[in-house]
C-alpha cells in the first residue's frame, strides 16, 4: 500500500468544531485577528459562508490552517475593504459592470481585521512548511470552484507571504500593494511612560507633552474600562464616527456590534475614555492578545477634551502595554504621519488576487497598480506599475 499523502487535509464550517486549545498550539505567535475568539466573532458578525481548511501530519497533529469565506454580495459596511472591485479596480478604472464579474468572492486568510495569515506550525522546516502551504492553496482554489467562486483574493499580508502564496497558486497571480500597519514597538528597555518619551528629540518630546497636559487642563480624565461595563456609552460614539465617513449605520447596530466582540473577546478588551463631569465623551477600544495591545476602534463626541484622539489611541495604550509587560502596540492602518511622529513603524501589506477570465484590459492594468493607502503610508509610490502578471 502507498504511503498516506502528508500533509492530510480536511476542512470544518466553524472555528467551534476545533479544540481551543489544539488552535491556540498553532497560532501562538500569531495575530490577534487568527485567535479562536476573534474569528468565531467573526464568523457570528459577517455570517458568511466559512471553510476552514486544515492540514494534520501522520501523528494527528495540526500542523496548518487557513480560514476561508464566500463573499456572495457586494458589501456595504465593515467588510468593504476586502471587496477586490472597490479595493483593486475602483481607484484606477470605471468599476461599471465587474461586480458581476466578480461575485461571489473566496477570501482566504480571513473577512475581518485587515491583517490576513495562513497558519504553519513554527517546528516544521522551511521544505515542509511549503508542502502544507502549497498543499492548503490547492485546496483552497478546489473550494472556489467547489462554491462557484468568480475570483479568489489573500488579503493584508506582508510582501514576501503575498508573494509565497502567489509562487504556490502558480506565479501568476498579481501581488497589490494595499495598505499598511503602523505598530510603536517597545522593546528598548522602556519601563514607563517617560521611557517612552526619550527616545524623542526635545522639540518633539516637548509636543508630546503638551498634547498630554491639554487633555488634563481641559479636565479630562482617563478611564480605563472592560467593553462590559462602558458598552452603552460608547456604542453611540462608535455610530456617529461611522456615519461622520460615510456609513449607514444606526446607534443600535453598534451597540450589537460591541455586544458580539464582547461575547468572545470581552475578557481580553481594554477601553480608555475621555471622561469629565461623569460622562464619556471619547473612546478607544483595544485587545490584548500575546505581547501586543491592538487599537479596534475609536469615537469622539463633541465634548472630547483637546488631543482626545491621541491621548486615548497612543499614549493610554502605551502606558498599560508598559505596565502590563506587553512589547508593542497596534494603531491599524490610516493616518500615518501622525502615527510615526508618535514613534509608529509602518509594515506594508499586500493582497494576491486570482481575478476572474477572461480579464478586461483595463482591469489587468489596474492590478498592477496600488491602492492609496498603501502610497500614503510610503510603503510603494503611485505612477508605472509596481508589478506585473
Amino acid at each position: 500500500m502507498p504511503a498516506d499523502p502528508y500533509p492530510r487535509l480536511t476542512e470544518v464550517s466553524t472555528i467551534a468544531d476545533l479544540p481551543p486549545q489544539e488552535w491556540a498550539a498553532l497560532s501562538a505567535g500569531a495575530s490577534l485577528y487568527q485567535t479562536h475568539g476573534w474569528l468565531h466573532w467573526a464568523e457570528e458578525y459577517f455570517d458568511l459562508p466559512t471553510r476552514y481548511v486544515l492540514a494534520y501530519d501522520a501523528d494527528g497533529t495540526l500542523v496548518g490552517a487557513v480560514v476561508t469565506n464566500l463573499m456572495t454580495e457586494v458589501p456595504t459596511r465593515f467588510t468593504t475593504w476586502y471587496d477586490p472591485v472597490n479595493m483593486f479596480l475602483a481607484p484606477h478604472v470605471d468599476p461599471a459592470g465587474a461586480a458581476e464579474r466578480w461575485f461571489p468572492v473566496l477570501l482566504v486568510g480571513g473577512c475581518s481585521g485587515y491583517h490576513g495569515e495562513l497558519l504553519l506550525d513554527a517546528r516544521l522546516d522551511a521544505d515542509a512548511q511549503a508542502e502544507v502551504r502549497r498543499a492548503i492553496l490547492d485546496r483552497c482554489r478546489e473550494l472556489a470552484a467547489r462554491w462557484g467562486a468568480r475570483s479568489t483574493v489573500f488579503m493584508y499580508l506582508p510582501k514576501e507571504a503575498a508573494e509565497e502564496v502567489c509562487r504556490s497558486w502558480g506565479g501568476t497571480a498579481p501581488v497589490v500593494a494595499t495598505s499598511a500597519e503602523a505598530v510603536i514597538p517597545l522593546d528598548g528597555g522602556e519601563t514607563d511612560f517617560a521611557d517612552y518619551l526619550a527616545r524623542f528629540p526635545s522639540a518633539r518630546r516637548s509636543k508630546l507633552r503638551k498634547e498630554v497636559d491639554g487633555f488634563t487642563a481641559a479636565g479630562s480624565r482617563i478611564g480605563q474600562h472592560l467593553l462590559a461595563d462602558v458598552l452603552t456609552e460608547v456604542a453611540p460614539l462608535l455610530g456617529a464616527h461611522q456615519r461622520k465617513f460615510g456609513a449607514t449605520i444606526t446607534d443600535e447596530e453598534t451597540g450589537q456590534y460591541f455586544a458580539l466582540q464582547d461575547k468572545y473577546l470581552g475578557a481580553g478588551s481594554v477601553v480608555f475614555t475621555d471622561e469629565r463631569d461623569g460622562r464619556i465623551n471619547g473612546f478607544t477600544l483595544c485587545y490584548a492578545h500575546g505581547d501586543t495591545l491592538y487599537s479596534r476602534a475609536a469615537g469622539f463626541g463633541p465634548d472630547a477634551a483637546p488631543f482626545a484622539y491621541f491621548n486615548l489611541a497612543v499614549y493610554a495604550p502605551i502606558r498599560h502595554a508598559l505596565a502590563t509587560g506587553r512589547r508593542a502596540v497596534a494603531l491599524g492602518a490610516g493616518s500615518y504621519q501622525g502615527k510615526v511622529l508618535r514613534g509608529a513603524q509602518v509594515h506594508g501589506l499586500w493582497s494576491t488576487v486570482l481575478p476572474p477570465h477572461p480579464l478586461e484590459p483595463s482591469w489587468r492594468d489596474a492590478l498592477t497598480r496600488p491602492f492609496p493607502q498603501a502610497v500614503e503610508a510610503g510603503i510603494c509610490k503611485e505612477g508605472p506599475p509596481v508589478n506585473a502578471f
